[in-house]
């Protein structure tokens, strides 16, 4: 039978398993290309460049107290593929089942709407797509 201080470690061990699981970089989860070797400071870019494409994530994701994956995680996935520049944006997804309010249509009574016309409810954005773009080379000035 295992000592007290052997099963808290165990214990210990597991749920530290369990939290680096949960940190997971959701741009390199989805990433479909080719990698090189890992670079140091890759450059993000404004816009999609015309220039050689190492590879491309995209995925949605739900806003759990307000943390989405941002700049560090994208600028962490371009590192770790190899990738000198990155691109990449972020929307809400709109969908029946993204919003928390429905169309109203006035007043109820049959051939009557309200005078401004339907009304949408505030909505409860908590979907979001996102979208990264991994080039192999730093675009030059001619390809932005």
């Amino acid at each position: 039978m295992p000592t007290r201080p052997v099963s808290i470690l165990r214990s210990t061990l597991a749920l530290g398993v369990l939290t680096l699981a949960g940190c997971a970089n959701p741009f390199i989860e989805n990433y479909i290309g080719s990698r090189q070797s890992a670079t140091t400071d890759p450059v993000r870019v404004v816009a999609k460049a015309n220039t050689p494409r190492l590879g491309t994530s995209r995925f949605s994701a739900k806003m759990e107290l307000g943390n989405l994956p941002g700049d560090d995680e994208a600028r962490a996935a371009a590192a770790e593929v190899g990738a000198e520049a990155y691109w990449w944006r972020f929307a809400p997804s709109f969908s029946a089942g993204n919003e928390s309010a429905t169309i109203g249509a006035g007043s109820g009574r049959v051939g009557s709407t309200d005078r401004s016309g339907p009304s949408f409810g505030e909505k409860a954005i908590k979907w979001y797509e996102f979208e990264a773009v991994f080039y192999a080379n730093a675009p030059t000035r001619d390809d932005d």
